[in-house]
């Protein structure tokens, strides 16, 4: 919801609920009528925050065409190219946002394989949130899709975002290309390069030429975060004392390209603004899950969730009766099965984790895989994530399995397997979050020590002390 778009739609609702307006253009919002985790009064939500990648609202006649018609057919299919989830909480005027790498690699509902996250709302919004829920148990209780046009027109619609660039960039793929450093007011289509650019490239003026970034999907959330960040405090100042004529513009602008489920209503969304109204964006916490770089059967290069690490995050944005409890190995039974072809792999396997205080059930021998993974039946996702954090390496893909019993917890070992050692991440797995520069650090209701990682990647649109833009 904030600076994705729909902050904008409130803001000019807002300002014209009192002739009637309102209720007509809200009338002209694309609606999409999804299965959803019913909200409750007073409770905090969840807001899905899409940002789709589908080139069939580019014309072809648009100067950019070019551009972005790579990736993706102008008339074909669609991948979400930004993924977050936005926790609202009214009564105590906070939002946190949870942003998810799009070559994460998960369990896709409906599918019963893994892939890339993105690729789970290639057949509409529902999937999404569907694997949303199995995989990370965040129940999503609205939905808000923004498109390329959507985005570009929202950041037109408010005059432009400043961000500042200590020197030259640029990222070939999506278009940005920063000739002069310092203040720069990105416009619509500045502002969508940016925010899309995985490929970024400075200029060291030491050595007198281009250098990657090299951080990837990783680094792009960062930047789409000090984006977002900013835009909802552009927003606030430009909607102040707006007229009708250009309210009528703006609206226009927005409402054609945007689409939200059709439980979100008119009624919701001016409750939000009077809400939000004044809201401080220094101080919506950012979330960027812990990740490492894996390589997949089939040769792909993705991200793999360090399940353990990102609990506390997960419960954030978890009813409380829901949050994730701690695990000792103790309380954990597990069976080993060897898949990886050393012979007594799985016997030395299991005398390791015994060590280490988990209960073995028995071993045994599996198809040969070439990939290290832990299997649980239902109720056991969360003893299976222990099993997998004493993996060597972090490696070991968490699967769910309906052959499996209740309760049951099975490692599979893989050609890949490195062996097993302390899980160094239960003693350090809290938040790894952010908040704007100078303010309090993300936390989480869990019973985890709270961390702090530094973003990810070149801080471009984040000015130095001392420089506002």
């Amino acid at each position: 919801m904030l600076g994705t778009g729909i902050v904008v739609v409130l803001a000019i609702l807002g300002a014209v609920a009192a002739v009637g307006y309102s209720e007509w253009r809200f009338s002209q919002l694309h609606k999409e009528k999804l299965k959803l985790a019913k909200p409750v009064s007073g409770v905090p939500q969840n807001y899905l925050i899409v940002g789709s990648d589908s080139r069939s609202v580019i014309a072809k006649s648009d100067p950019d065409y070019n551009v972005f018609k790579g990736g993706t057919d102008a008339t074909g299919g669609q991948r979400s190219d930004t993924i977050m989830v936005v926790r609202i909480d009214p009564a105590k005027k906070t939002a946190k946002l949870l942003s998810f790498p799009r070559d994460l690699w998960v369990p896709i509902w409906g599918t019963g394989a893994s892939q890339r996250i993105n690729t789970a709302y290639n057949n509409g919004p529902q999937p999404l949130i569907n694997t949303i829920e199995q995989d990370f148990g965040i129940p999503i209780n609205h939905y808000v899709e923004v498109n390329f046009d959507s985005f570009r027109d929202v950041v037109n619609a408010i005059g432009g975002v400043p961000l500042y660039f200590s020197t030259r960039m640029r990222d070939k793929n999506s278009g940005l290309d920063i000739e002069t450093p310092g203040c720069v007011t990105l416009n619509g289509d500045q502002a969508l390069s940016f925010a899309r650019s995985r490929e970024l490239q400075y200029y060291d003026t030491k050595v007198g030429y281009w250098k990657y970034d090299g951080t990837g999907d990783l680094g792009r959330i960062t930047r789409q975060q000090i984006f977002i960040r900013t835009l909802v405090g552009r927003a606030e100042g430009k909607l102040t004392g707006i007229n009708l004529i250009t309210t009528n513009n703006l609206v226009h602008s927005v409402v054609k390209n945007l689409k939200v489920d059709s439980s979100f209503s008119l009624s919701d969304m001016l409750g939000l603004l009077g809400d939000y109204k004044y809201f401080d964006a220094n101080k919506l916490q950012t979330f960027t899950l812990p990740t490492t770089p894996y390589v997949t059967a089939g040769g792909a290069d993705v991200l793999h969730l360090q399940t353990l690490a990102a609990q506390p995050m997960f419960d954030a944005f978890r009813p409380s009766n829901q949050q994730s409890s701690t695990l000792k190995p103790s309380q954990v039974t597990v069976s080993v099965e060897n898949g990886g072809g050393v012979t007594g792999e799985a016997s030395r396997t299991a005398a390791k984790l015994t060590g280490f205080g988990f209960t073995v059930s028995g071993t045994g021998n599996a198809t040969n895989s070439a990939t290290t993974s832990v299997h649980y039946g239902t109720g056991a996702q969360d003893q299976a994530e222990v099993v997998a954090s004493y993996v060597t390496g972090g490696s070991a893909q968490v699967t769910a399995d309906p052959n499996l019993a209740a309760g049951a917890v099975e490692l599979v070992i893989g050609s890949d397997f490195q062996g097993i050692s302390h899980a160094s991440s239960t003693t350090s797995s809290g938040v790894t979050g952010s908040t704007a520069a100078g303010a309090t650090t993300g936390s989480s209701t869990a019973s985890t020590t709270s961390t702090t990682a530094p973003p990810v990647g070149l801080q471009a649109g984040s000015p130095p002390p001392g420089v506002k833009c």
